[in-house]
């Protein structure tokens, strides 16, 4: 069983990111450089219904066609995360992560949440860290509303830099 639960039934969250971690410190191809978790098992908000979410970065393979890119990642996943009832998983290239030309949403909610189960770069932390700062001081506001959050500009419709 994947989900440790406790005589409260609570889901372990800390437990699901360490096996997380182990199993996809396994991921042999050399193009794939870090995994983050992103979503509710990331901010340790996850119930019995949560999947998990993982974002996949990767160096060489914008060449490759989308579809197809995406569809082996997520095989690669798969075969080591076939305990897990439900996962979502997402690529990027690498270099479009740290130097985006427009953050979307999603992709702030990633930098706010986002836990490293790996990283062979050997920056992200420090990364995540300057926007997860950039964020804050630009006076960008996350607010939950139920399960999903959403983000307030400093001035409605206003540009904010991040990054």
């Amino acid at each position: 069983m994947v989900w440790a639960i406790d005589v409260n039934m609570s889901l372990d969250c800390n437990s699901v990111i360490n096996d997380l971690r182990g199993r996809l410190s396994r991921l042999i191809n050399e193009n794939y450089v870090a995994v983050l978790l992103f979503g509710s098992w990331a901010r340790c908000e996850a119930n019995e219904r949560s999947d998990v979410d993982i974002l996949i970065l990767h160096r060489g393979l914008n060449k490759i066609n989308k579809l197809k890119r995406s569809k082996a990642i997520y095989l690669a996943i798969t075969a080591l995360l076939k305990d897990y009832p439900e996962f979502t998983v997402l690529d990027m290239d690498f270099e479009e992560f740290i130097n985006p030309g427009i953050i979307r949403p999603l992709l702030l909610n990633i930098y706010w949440d986002a836990l490293i189960l790996l990283d062979r770069s050997g920056i992200l932390r420090d990364f995540l860290a300057h926007v997860r700062r950039r964020i804050v001081e630009s006076g960008l506001r996350r607010v939950r509303d139920g399960r999903a959050y959403y983000w307030i500009l400093p001035k409605p419709m206003a540009e904010v830099r991040v990054l």
